[in-house]
């Protein structure tokens, strides 16, 4: 994976972790900017699932199967989390982006961990 591309994916996670985390004890509901901000997350998960499948063929001794099913679990976390956030509105949407960008950090430094 590229280094560069990956530090901007633990930095979106970040703000949208700190942004969440206060908004939830806030005791607000999720506003658009952080809701399209994890649509822009998910798009960075897409755009790596591509890179991933376009690069896959330089790359030796990875398992596939590790890779791509933590690359689709990602997407599979942030998009129902997007999702849930947008529908409730109450302080619990931003909770649910804290949980899943913290899970997607994890799971984008697991994938930098698998392609090495």
């Amino acid at each position: 994976m590229l280094f560069i591309y990956t530090v901007f994916q633990y930095a979106v996670c970040a703000v949208i972790f700190v942004w969440s985390l206060v908004t939830a004890l806030r005791n607000r509901h999720a506003s658009p900017p952080l809701v399209l901000t994890t649509a822009g997350l998910l798009l960075l998960l897409i755009v790596q699932l591509i890179m991933g499948v376009v690069m896959w063929s330089t790359q030796t001794g990875t398992d596939p199967i590790l890779f791509f099913g933590y690359v689709l679990t990602a997407i599979a976390v942030v998009l129902a989390s997007g999702y849930w956030a947008f529908a409730e509105l109450s302080k619990w949407g931003p909770m649910v982006l804290v949980v899943s960008s913290f899970t997607a950090f994890i799971m984008v430094f697991r994938m930098d961990q698998i392609w090495q």
